[in-house]
């Protein structure tokens, strides 16, 4: 990899550090721009717009059911795409070749209920250096970043050998269908860096999981006269012991280095239940949803066979559920387990350009949630990495927030990492 010239280094890091009020008050704009998944409109024409004022060449699209014909998971379940654009902005080089992209996801989760939150969760309040708000961390302060990346190395008298993209996709939290659409579209650029909030963390590796329903059936009665019935409740609790010994089995299944400090990088949780329509009546059905995580590198049917034999096995020790077996599905998108090696020369460009920002390297780790990860490695065969601002351990929770200066110190890497991309695509 060739060296990058101090002085040019020196120049992005004071163009990041001169627009921060700038980045401070585009992230908090964004943020005001409400974007649950599924209207995603407000917040992608900001982006839109700030793009074009960047100079960049704005495609800016709306994606259709239609595109996804070779993937109808992971459409089934997603809203119309009528207030649902996709944004790529190219910053055009000199030469001819792949590119170098950024991605994140403008879309976010509901905000439950606000009476909850310190703060409007669409405020985009500034308080103590840190912005508040629902997206604030995930991922609206690492897309910031990424665009803001671009103008410091404007600023900074730097011009890219080659292509730079900036993609900001719907759909994420649902399954990926924004990043999916990229990829369907041709973008297939040398590497992709994807700002999730991993702490400043670097991380090669991501978990899967896959999406499950469970039913149960019963036999409905009088509930003073339940034993002429079958709860469906009651046979559900030999199912829920055998998941639950599946996954304390599963979690020791392998040892990976990047999940040392995660106690179980595959959990398996029960997210919803529901069962009964009378307060008087024995319960005759149960329905539970939950997700499954699968390990990097596990393929997913093996993962549900492990998963259906668990419950084949509690079936059996019952008399009821021999002849009344539990019906499993899956639905949803199949969250795939994606990895790139430790050492591969994308993760070395993003740790180097760390190490330049912080004078030490990041921590490396892996992440335990599904992210659109999979799709660049699976579909796009296309390296990526996770890298961003904000701790994830606040995302999807209320009076969410994410640090400025994070923000700013994640510019600084993405600019640098661009630069140390561009010397390695230059020829020798």
């Amino acid at each position: 990899m060739k060296e990058m010239a101090s002085s040019l280094e020196a120049r992005v890091l004071k163009a990041v550090d001169c627009e921060s009020d700038e980045i401070a008050r585009f992230l908090r704009d964004l943020v005001k721009a409400k974007s649950v998944t599924g209207d995603e409109q407000l917040a992608q024409e900001l982006v839109r717009e700030k793009l074009k004022e960047l100079g960049a060449e704005v495609d800016f699209w709306r994606p259709s059911r239609s595109d996804y014909k070779a993937f109808q998971s992971f459409v089934a379940d997603e809203k119309d795409f009528d207030r649902r654009p996709n944004v790529v902005g190219r910053f055009r080089g000199p030469s001819s070749g792949k590119a170098f992209a950024f991605n994140g996801h403008v879309d976010v989760v509901p905000e439950g209920d606000p009476k909850l939150w310190r703060h409007d969760p669409y405020g985009g309040r500034m308080v103590g250096g840190k912005v508040y708000g629902r997206g604030a961390c995930d991922m609206k302060g690492g897309l910031a970043a990424t665009i803001f990346s671009i103008k410091a190395l404007h600023d900074a008298g730097f011009t890219p050998t080659r292509d730079i993209l900036v993609e900001s996709v719907i759909g994420e939290e649902s399954g990926g269908v924004g990043t999916l659409a990229t990829i369907l579209r041709g973008y297939t650029p040398d590497a992709v860096v994807i700002a999730e909030p991993t702490n400043l963390e670097l991380l090669t590796s991501q978990a899967g999981c896959l999406n499950f329903r469970l039913r149960i059936s019963g036999k409905a009665a009088h509930g003073a006269s339940r034993y002429l019935g079958v709860s469906a409740i009651e046979k559900f609790q030999p199912v829920l012991q055998a998941l639950n010994h599946l996954e304390s089995k599963r979690k020791t299944m392998k040892k990976l280095d990047l999940y040392r400090r995660v106690p179980n990088p595959v959990t398996l949780s029960i997210g919803k239940v529901r069962a009964g329509n009378w307060d008087s009546t024995v319960p005759d059905e149960l329905v539970a949803e939950g997700r499954y995580g699968v390990w990097p590198g596990e393929d997913l049917e093996h993962a549900r066979v492990q998963f259906e034999r668990a419950v084949e096995g509690a079936a059996r020790e019952d008399p009821w559920l021999q002849n009344h077996s539990p019906e499993i599905q899956w639905f949803g998108p199949q969250w795939e387990s994606a990895e790139i090696p430790e050492d591969h020369w994308l993760a070395s460009i993003v740790d180097d350009a760390a190490r330049r920002v912080f004078r030490r390297r990041p921590a490396r780790s892996g992440s335990t949630g599904g992210t659109d990860m999979r799709l660049f490695t699976n579909v796009g065969h296309v390296p990526a990495v996770l890298y961003g601002p904000g701790d994830d351990s606040v995302s999807h929770f209320r009076d969410e927030y994410v640090s400025l200066k994070d923000v700013v110190n994640a510019c600084k890497v993405y600019a640098l990492a661009a630069v140390l991309w561009d010397a390695r695509s230059r020829p020798a």
